[in-house]
């Protein structure tokens, strides 16, 4: 039961934060400032993952049935630790790539900060999902572009601007 508290709560918090960030408006008009996020479509699947879930376990307590651990362990991993990461993806901070001029920060889950200039983009490879990006001094790619996240047909634009090669030779 104090697993479905928390459950509950942590549904709530990170349905605030998602309110929260639908109400701050973001400016990607501009190709030389912008936010590569992820879409509030994310959140929005996320919750719907919760409350099934939330769903399952308090029709399991009221029927008194004991789910076994795991069955439990099992849906913890497949089900809520994906919902919650859903849920918490379009928060400022979890997954953003920030252009300010040349300069390129991607934060990875809050912690996680690597920077980049733009004139160091060698070029940059278009795949079925985004933009995989390769800079200099390094082998493999340096960062992915979602291209379901907004702000990457403003990336885009800037590497059409900045003439960097859009098709680079296939490596990973």
């Amino acid at each position: 039961m104090i697993f479905l508290r928390t459950l509950i709560v942590a549904f709530i918090v990170t349905g605030i934060l998602d309110l929260l960030a639908k109400k701050s408006k973001r400016k990607t008009a501009s190709s030389k400032k912008f936010v590569v996020r992820a879409p509030l479509d994310f959140a929005g699947l996320g919750t719907i993952v919760m409350i099934i879930a939330i769903g399952a376990l308090v029709f399991a307590e009221v029927e008194n049935q004991h789910i076994p651990l795991p069955i439990m362990v099992i849906f913890i991993v497949v089900v809520i630790v994906p919902g919650f990461l859903l849920m918490i993806a379009p928060i400022k901070g979890v997954w953003d790539i920030i252009v300010d001029g040349d300069d390129i920060t991607v934060v990875k889950a809050f912690v996680f900060k690597r920077h980049w200039k733009f004139s160091d983009i060698i070029c940059g490879r278009v795949t079925r999902g985004g933009m995989k990006i390769y800079v200099e001094g390094r082998k493999r790619k340096a960062f992915f572009v979602d291209g379901m996240c907004e702000g990457y047909s403003n990336f885009l634009k800037r590497m059409e601007k900045e003439e960097k090669e859009m098709d680079c030779p296939k490596e990973d």
